[in-house]
């Protein structure tokens, strides 16, 4: 089973509700935000994984002027999220490759999204192409000694699946903004949430 095919593992029922109502990390959320309204506007959002654009709901509810566009490889989540917010652009894409995606954005957005790819590092490099900065909202963030992947498993109503969770090496994501000539600032939140400012 690949990833996108864990990420596909949904219902049209389970698709609408997935992370509704579940510890969501709302004050990372919050700063997540605050630092989006200081970009110069009407702000260009391109979301990676954005699975049923629940984030964008969020930006809609605290008032965030932008042009959204969200990218991601399961079609139930993106057609949910289509369903939710017929105004914005979703696109069924591998968000490792970004293939598909055209034109140029203010800011790309991973919002607990970076720890669940295989590669971090190969998506981050074409998201590098398309946006001027690039926003990580970290589940996780990387202080772990060493890089390790855990296979997980959800039942998002098509019976169990598994997914990747990635706890990111300090020395491991260093060696990828080195790689890619990008530096970080970090934001932390009440949580373990870190959101980490990429510019390049």
């Amino acid at each position: 089973m690949t990833l996108q095919d864990s990420w596909s593992a949904f219902s049209k029922e389970s698709a609408e509700t997935y992370l509704t109502g579940r510890g969501s990390s709302a004050d990372s959320k919050r700063i997540l935000t605050e630092i989006l309204k200081k970009e110069p506007r009407p702000l260009s959002i391109l979301d990676i994984g954005c699975g049923n654009a629940q984030l964008y709901g969020y930006f809609k509810e605290h008032d965030l002027a932008c042009t959204y566009s969200g990218v991601d490889f399961s079609d139930p989540l993106l057609e949910a999220g289509q369903r939710a917010y017929p105004e914005i652009t979703l696109l069924s894409d591998d968000v490792h490759t970004l293939a598909q995606v055209t034109g140029h954005y203010d800011v790309a957005l991973y919002s607990h999204v970076i720890e669940m790819l295989e590669s971090p590092e190969e998506s981050l490099f074409h998201a590098k192409r398309l946006a001027d900065k690039i926003l990580i909202r970290f589940f996780e963030p990387p202080h772990f000694e060493f890089d390790r992947i855990e296979i997980k498993t959800m039942d998002e109503g098509r019976g169990p699946v598994p997914y990747l969770r990635r706890k990111m090496g300090k020395s491991y994501y260093e060696e990828i903004l080195k790689r890619l000539g990008m530096t970080a600032k970090v934001y932390t939140s009440n949580a373990k949430d870190e959101i980490h400012v990429l510019t390049y």
